[in-house]
This record gives structure tokens, sequence and C-alpha cells, in this order.
């Protein structure tokens, strides 16, 4: 994350806990230490590289031994920033090259990922072909640019592969009945997510179309869920215009339950490849009608 990409409210409230820090005459390896914090996590929070949870922001405070006036002040400073959007104009697009290879290095400093894709296969499943025509359909790359972007997305797939990574993965059978393409992309397709599916450190499931229909599955817009070892979880929503990036834990939780629920209902394992068996199936009776 560049230092414009921080939410104004964020920039804040990070300098502002930097300031109370230096006034109560402590280094950052020093609040660290009587924080039992690394001055990674210190350093990443007060230069705002990092979530800002309000425990965490609470304990800074008694730390320095900040008075009520201030401590209301970066409370109402920290809900501002629990939320923030990065609007894609004058910016990378969503899913240009560049953005691709911002995303795998950032992938690759979390301890896992949750995805909840209601409308198309995510992106750390799909196939070559799939991902390019679904970017000739949908997105707001130049035709020039998306060979490289596809090439940037199977390139950054590789971390599914870390196996010290956990991946939840929810999507559903709503989206894999879409067709980007010929029902030979959607087979490829379909074979993909099976194989995947077998890594041990992989997680995958498909909300049936049964599911779905009934009134306890409730549905909501498409998520990425990013977890760390040694920062909170944020919860980051693409839209067509913008990023938005939810780093509030009482928000964050509920993505987190949502996901949990989507998961408990989705199909797995035996019951996954059958569904996906009966998608093959569907797409080939199609085709030769």
């Amino acid at each position: 994350m560049t230092h414009a990409d921080i939410h104004p409210q964020h920039q804040r409230l990070a300098a502002r806990l930097k300031e109370l820090r230096q006034a109560a005459g402590l280094s950052a390896a020093a609040l660290g230490e009587q924080l039992g914090w690394s001055q990674s996590k210190t350093s990443k929070m007060e230069n705002g590289h990092s979530a800002l949870v309000l425990a965490d922001i609470e304990q800074w405070l008694d730390t320095v031994h900040a008075d009520e006036d201030v401590r209301a002040e970066l409370r109402a400073l920290a809900q501002e920033a629990g939320t923030r959007v990065r609007p894609w104009r004058n910016s990378n697009r969503p899913d240009g090259p560049s953005q691709q290879d911002a995303r795998a290095r950032r992938d690759a400093t979390t301890s896992g990922i949750g995805v909840y894709q209601s409308e198309v296969v995510p992106g750390l499943l799909q196939t070559p072909d799939y991902a390019r025509r679904l970017r000739e359909i949908h997105s707001l790359l130049p035709a020039a640019e998306i060979p490289a972007a596809v090439l940037s997305l199977m390139n950054r797939q590789t971390v599914l592969f870390d196996e010290s990574k956990q991946f939840d993965l929810v999507m559903t059978e709503t989206a894999l009945r879409w067709r980007p393409g010929p029902a030979s992309v959607m087979l490829a397709q379909l074979d993909r997510i099976a194989a995947l599916a077998s890594l041990p450190n992989v997680r995958i499931g498909v909300l049936s179309r049964e599911t779905q229909e009934r009134a306890e599955v409730r549905p909501l817009h498409s998520f990425v869920l990013l977890r760390y070892d040694d920062a909170p979880t944020t919860v980051e929503i693409e839209t067509l215009t913008a990023e938005q990036e939810v780093t509030d834990p009482a928000d964050v939780k509920l993505y987190e339950q949502f996901l949990a629920e989507q998961q408990r209902s989705a199909e797995h394992g035996p019951a996954l490849l059958a569904l996906l068996d009966r998608l093959r199936a569907d797409l080939s009776s199609n085709t030769t009608r």
C-alpha cells in the first residue's frame, strides 16, 4: 500500500499515534516492548500500513497516558477510518496487470484468504481462457492489456500451492452456470475447480441452486477476506468504480460469520464433485442439441 492509497482519516489517526508516542518520550521499540508487540507492528500502525484496531489503539493510549479528550478524538478517528474507499479513477484498473502483481505481493504476506463470489468464478481459480473471456466482456481494460493481465493473474495463482496458507472459497452454482464463452471454456473451468479442490490447504464450497433458493441462505455481494498472522483481518469489496476496504473489527466479524455460514451450506468433497459432474452433463447436453 502506498501513502496515496491510505484514507485521510487513517493517515490522521496513524500520525496522532506517532505524535503521542513521541510526546511520551518512547521509541517505537520501547512502546512495542511494553505492549508485547514487535517493532514492525508498531511501525506499521503509525505509518498507516496496517489496519488500526480499536483494542490496539486503547492499549497504545494507556501506555502513553493519554487523557480523556485525546481518547475521544482518536476513537472518533478510528470509527471514521474503519472503512475506506479507493477509486479506480486516476489509478491502476482493478484487473490490470500491475494491480494483479500488487495483489500477488499482498497475497504473499497473508496467512490465508477467504472468498465469497456470487457471480463469477473467483480469480484465484480461473483458467486462462475463462479469465481472458471474462475481461473481454466485463473489464474496463483496453484489449491490448488483457493478455498481460491474464498472465499476471496466472502467476498470482501460484500462491495456492503454498501450504503454509489456508484458502477458504465459496461460490454459487449460479456463478458456475454463467458462461463467458463456448461450453469448452466452462468445461475446462469445472475441471480446474475439481483439481484445486484436492489441495490440502484449499477448501472450495459451491452453494447449489436448491440451497440458494432456501430462505435462510442470505444473498450478498462478493468479497475477499485477507487474514494475517501479525495484523487484523481486512475485507475488500470491488465495485465498478472503486475498491472498498473494511477494517472495523465488528464489521469484519460479520463478513467472517457470513463466509462460515455459506461454507456450512455449501457442497464439499464428493458432493461438490457430483455437483460439478451435473454441471458438465448439462453443458454437454446443451451443446449436442
